[in-house]
């Protein structure tokens, strides 16, 4: 059972941002997480949120998708352009297009409005978990790894791309490791998902497409016509080292 007690040796105090332009939403999602132990802030719109996001740097971000003006794709477009803060985007809209989009665009999650306060929790958590982890100093016996003109320092959590730093939020990062740490292995959508999510909060199946999708678009010249990770017609991904 999730309660303030099971998570207060996690947030560690983390900072939350909620961009949404429902003011009694945000104040019951900000009234509940602050009993986590979490530092709540908010913002009531997506340019006042973008400002926020420079000025506070928090460590996750829930993020509505459908806002006047600055709507909720274009904000997480904007933020990662330079920022790989986990963000979960807040759905009114549950079509697989609008999730799909949402992803596409760089969010690490997504739920579906009206969620449950206790799901959200354990969205937040599991995000934050999953954070903590990729920042977590690696092993010394992790060399850099180099495939052409991709190459990955996994100790300082670096990849270049013909000598030009990738910037790769934490799905990512984690999602190339496992590929180029097991070249030629045919990995299943499920078995993804379970390397980089967290099994029991079910995920939207196809999410680990659009996730693919980003990292192609990061680390191929043609991410139409992949060099590194293969798609492998009804069994999943691989990557291709030569």
């Amino acid at each position: 059972m999730l309660s303030a007690r099971n998570y207060g040796s996690l947030s560690g105090m983390r900072k939350i941002l909620i961009i949404d332009d429902d003011a009694r939403l945000v104040k019951n999602v900000e009234t509940y997480l602050k009993d986590f132990g979490y530092r709540i802030d908010s913002a009531l719109n997506g340019a006042e949120g973008l400002r926020k996001v420079q000025a506070l740097q928090p460590d996750l971000v829930l993020l509505d998708l459908m806002m006047p003006g600055l709507d909720g794709l274009e904000v997480c477009r904007e933020i990662r352009k330079d920022n790989t803060v986990p963000i979960i985007m807040l759905t009114a809209r549950g079509e697989e297009s609008d999730v799909v989009s949402g992803l596409e665009v760089g969010a690490d999650d997504y739920l579906t409005k009206p969620f449950s306060l206790r799901e959200l929790a354990a969205r937040v958590k599991a995000a934050l978990r999953r954070m903590k982890a990729a920042e977590a100093p690696q092993p010394a016996a992790d060399k850099p790894l180099a495939f052409g003109d991709l190459s990955i320092n996994p100790a300082m959590r670096q990849v270049f791309r013909k000598k030009k730093p990738v910037g790769l939020t934490n799905t990512e990062f984690k999602l190339l490791m496992l590929f180029a740490a097991h070249p030629g292995v045919v990995f299943s959508r499920d078995r993804l998902l379970d390397e980089v999510r967290d099994r029991e909060l079910e995920p939207f199946d196809r999410s680990i497409d659009a996730h693919i999708s980003n990292l192609r678009n990061k680390i191929e010249d043609s991410p139409k016509k992949p060099r590194y990770i293969i798609t492998v017609w009804g069994a999943g991904y691989k990557f291709q080292a030569s």
